[in-house]
């Protein structure tokens, strides 16, 4: 009965946290919904006791990763190489851009003690061109905020009820 009441949390609660950015990105017309949002539920709901669901770790990760795009970009002057998703194809200028900004991610986050996987993604989606714009931008550090401030409680509340295995 216990896993059950586990699986419901887990199911509800990662559920709830997409929903809930989601919907507000819908009322307000904005892209507040990204790839990214995905593992970073993930972790908050079902990986509550982990390092890198800790709230600095969410938000530190991600403009790490968002800042680390951005640069990657700004150094190769990459801005106007084809975008990778629209293309469906990797220019010598993304390929160089992601992997730069990878790699800066990795160590700035490792440097700050703020490790977060979902921040690989988050670097991903600026460097290959999907979210390289001010919009884009803005709608990493809103949606980032809101899925942290909603998860946060949710992660306690797993914290506090999660049945071990």
């Amino acid at each position: 009965m216990s896993r059950r009441i586990d699986w419901i949390w887990a199911t509800l609660g990662e559920g709830g946290l997409i929903l809930a950015v989601a919907a507000i990105g819908w009322a307000t017309r904005e892209p507040l919904i990204f790839a990214s949002l995905g593992p970073t539920a993930y972790e908050l709901v079902e990986q509550p006791h982990a390092r890198s669901a800790r709230r600095y770790n969410v938000v530190v990760g991600h403009f790490i990763g968002l800042a680390s795009g951005f640069f990657a970009l700004y150094i190769l002057k990459a801005w106007s190489a084809p975008e990778v998703l629209a293309t469906g194809g990797v220019s010598a200028e993304r390929l160089w851009a992601v992997t730069i900004a990878a790699t800066l991610t990795t160590i700035l986050t490792l440097m700050a003690r703020a490790g977060q996987p979902a921040a690989i993604a988050t670097t991903l989606l600026v460097a290959m061109g999907a979210m390289q714009s001010e919009r884009g931008a803005l709608a990493i550090v809103v949606g980032v905020v809101i899925v942290t401030a909603i998860g946060e409680p949710v992660r306690h509340l797993r914290l506090r009820y999660r049945v071990t295995e």
